[in-house]
């Protein structure tokens, strides 16, 4: 009862924060497990990537003992296949599922050890190298399986230099070169990225370290993608030979700096790890292999820069480059703290920021960065920028602040947490105008897990249209995208959280099967402490996303997410994590109208005349006047007119001239009614006429020139109806007699007279 309470109260909330919000939320289904077979589960599963057609999900981990690279089809009771193994880690897969591409320091053994057996005692490893394998191919066959970190023509892994010593044996099975899980290999399989991590044969003798570089397995041809910036030129600079030049390592106190971030020195290989994290280096190929970015560091070798900012090696931003347009493309900036390629920058001729930044300046860009730190300062995440299938669209995680949030509750920039961004990499944008931001810190307490835990894990779909990340926060301030979830009660585990750019929803993806967040066992710790899971990577990680974005991969260390989960390790043991690979499934709901009932049409309503009065008037040539009236019904009639007559009165004179004088007259306007009718109207609606004849007091008065003036006061009145009113201004006017009847009338005169 307890439990169908919080679901009850859950999905009431989810339900308000969705009609509170402006666009409609994403909804996702059950989860399933694919870390495991019809016969047994994995005991660990890490790094998953899901192919574009959904088919298939990749993970590293170990079945049964038995470590390595598994295949696992997405459908219940699909097939779990051995990709590669040993020490393989980090795969990536084609849309088809045909080919995966890994990293691992068992090259020359992978036809031996990929037998569905654990790896002999005593294996001897080499340098680690990225390979590629077609699961058209049994494992046996040589041809499975492809070098990817190799030079250009040539079928064999580079060769490496190190620098000896007491350490060499360690160097040679831990620096090599490495690919980023889940983004390195196109979507027909036949291009992949990677990154050295020791000097190299890659672009000729001692090529250094932190390259990026592009195989094209149809080819057997590798292109180096980070190439030295000629600001004479503003594109890639050129050997004597004509050929693009890598970018130089730089050395600042005990730390190297390549074109790739690695924090001061590449990181060795290493097999994975209970709770573990896998360094920020690689880089990332888009879907149709035309674009690659990478978490650029030694920025001021490979792209613009003010000319009067000189960049410490150490400075880092996200690197983007076009290689589909050759080998004279240019590398540009995803984001930074100015965009020193910007238009209106470059035609200032400004060589510098101001020591104050200000969001008019035309250099400026984005976030507030200083000289030594850049857009990534380090700290727990990923830093490495993921792309969209044509590549323009490019999501990144940075823990500088925006330069538009002020003092940002002030947060040491060294030491904030993460957000997350994505960045559109189209021509005619500035990186202002390019930056979209999808998550802001709720508080400038540092430690508040809640409000300020770091974005850790990110992934975006074919399309660009989505972007899914980790994290442990609750708390989203941001309106847009709009927050749509149920905010889990206290902070926890690592939970899954998907951006849909389309509807600007945000969504929590991850919970247990009975609606609760994500948990397993964990020793207790004092209430007053949010986290309660303390160990580093501990919850879901490594979202994918299949190409039409209904389907997003994700590994996790909860033990809740389905039923009958069985790896989840006994309590107080570190050396399994009981992490598996996931898959979930977007809700799309068909687009069926809902359905409509149309009754018949009403009659039409009868013809009601409105109760009003109208009124016109006609002189009469006899002196009268004749009104049209315009009747509602039936009642009484009544017409009369008024009008101003001018009324003289005479005086009496005085005194002994009285017979001799005039006497006084005075004169008086008043107001009379000259004339009046009332008559009964019975027969209903209609016209009816009503004549008005002058008094014979005021009837000489229309015989004179312009006729008598009046106004006419129309009344009508029936039985439980309003009395109408209208007035009408009219004159009686009595015309002469007609020509010939004067000329008689005159006849008979003289003849009177003559008599």
């Amino acid at each position: 009862m307890r439990r169908a309470a919080v679901l009850l109260l859950a999905c009431m909330l989810v339900g308000s924060l969705a009609l509170s919000a402006t666009a409609s939320a994403d909804v996702f289904g059950s989860i399933t497990l694919l870390s495991a077979s019809p016969f047994q589960q994995a005991d660990y599963a890490h790094d998953p990537a899901i192919s574009g057609d959904g088919r298939y999900v990749v993970f590293d981990g170990s079945v049964g003992g038995v470590t390595g690279v598994w295949r696992r089809e997405n459908r219940p009771g699909g097939e779990l296949q051995e990709v590669a193994g040993g020490d393989s880690e980090l795969p990536s897969i084609s849309a088809d599922g045909q080919y995966v591409s890994f990293t691992t320091n068992e090259g020359a053994h992978l036809s031996e050890i990929t037998n569905g057996l654990p790896d002999p005692l005593h294996q001897t490893h080499e340098a680690p190298n990225v390979y590629v394998r077609n699961m058209a191919l049994p494992a046996a066959d040589g041809a499975a399986f492809e070098p990817v970190s190799a030079a250009s023509g040539s079928l064999e892994t580079l060769h490496y230099e190190y620098e000896g010593g007491e350490g060499l044996e360690f160097e040679e099975e831990r620096y090599g070169s490495v690919a980023a899980g889940r983004t390195a290999l196109s979507a027909d399989g036949r291009k992949a990225v990677f990154v050295t991590t020791a000097r190299s044969n890659l672009d000729g003798v001692q090529t250094p370290a932190l390259e990026v570089a592009l195989r094209n397995l149809d080819t057997h041809t590798t292109e180096l993608v980070s190439v030295e910036y000629d600001p004479a030129t503003g594109r890639p600079a050129l050997d004597e030979s004509g050929q693009t030049k890598p970018v130089p390592s730089q050395t600042e106190g005990r730390s190297t700096f390549g074109a790739v971030y690695s924090a001061g020195g590449a990181p060795p290989f290493r097999p994975p790890e209970a709770y573990s994290l896998e360094p920020a280096i690689g880089a990332s190929i888009s879907a149709d292999g035309s674009t690659a970015a990478w978490p650029g560091q030694d920025v001021g070798e490979q792209v613009r820069t003010l000319p009067g900012e000189p960049l410490r090696a150490s400075f880092s931003e996200p690197l983007w480059r076009r290689v589909a347009d050759g080998e004279l493309a240019p590398t540009r900036s995803v984001t930074g703290g100015a965009d020193a390629e910007s238009p209106a920058c470059v035609a200032s001729g400004e060589a510098a920021l101001p020591q104050v930044h200000s969001a008019s300046d035309p250099c400026q860009g984005p976030f507030s960065t200083e000289r030594s730190l850049g857009v990534w300062t380090g700290g727990e995440g990923d830093f490495l920028p993921r792309l969209s299938s044509d590549g323009y669209m490019v999501a990144f995680i940075a823990n500088a602040p925006l330069l538009s949030l002020g003092s940002d509750f002030g947060v040491d920039a060294e030491n904030r947490n993460s957000d997350l961004y994505v960045a559109n990499m189209h021509e005619g944008l500035t990186r202002v105008q390019a930056l979209r931001t999808l998550t802001e810190l709720a508080s400038g307490e540092e430690g508040n897990i809640a409000t300020n835990a770091p974005i850790v894990e990110l992934g975006i779909d074919t399309a660009g249209d989505q972007v899914a990340f980790t994290t442990r926060r609750t708390v989203f301030p941001l309106g847009s995208p709009a927050y749509v979830s149920a905010p889990a009660g206290v902070p926890g585990m690592l939970e899954l959280f998907d951006v849909d750019l389309l509807n600007d929803t945000l969504t929590r993806v991850t919970q247990g099967y009975e609606g609760d967040a994500s948990e397993h066992p964990h020793e207790p710790v004092p209430a007053s402490d949010q986290d309660q899971y303390l160990q580093r990577g501990d919850g879901a990680l490594s979202p994918s996303f299949s190409e039409d974005g209904n389907t997003l991969a994700f590994s996790s260390t909860a033990s809740n997410l389905v039923y009958g989960d069985g790896n989840t390790p006994p309590l107080g043991d570190n050396h399994l994590d009981g992490a598996d690979a996931f898959a979930v499934h977007r809700v799309v709901f068909a687009e069926n109208p809902g359905p409509q009932i149309i009754s018949e049409a009403p009659p039409n309503p009868a013809p009601q005349p409105s109760w009003s009065l109208g009124v016109t008037a006609r002189s009469l040539a006899n002196g009268k006047v004749q009104l049209y009236v315009e009747l509602p019904g039936a009642g009484y009639l009544h017409a009369s007119a008024s009008s101003t007559i001018r009324s003289t009165s005479a005086g009496s004179a005085h005194g002994a001239k009285r017979t001799k004088r005039r006497a006084r007259t005075s004169t008086t306007v008043l107001t009379r009614t000259v004339a009046a009718s009332r008559q009964l109207h019975e027969a209903g609606a209609g016209l009816s006429t009503i004549t008005l004849a002058p008094g014979s007091k005021y009837s000489p008065l229309a015989a004179r020139a312009g006729g008598l003036s009046a106004t006419t006061n129309v009344t009508f009145t029936a039985p439980g109806r309003p009395t109408l009113h209208e007035s009408v201004a009219v004159t009686f006017v009595r015309k002469a007699k007609t020509k010939a009847r004067s000329k008689t009338a005159n006849s008979k005169k003289s003849k009177a007279k003559r008599t």
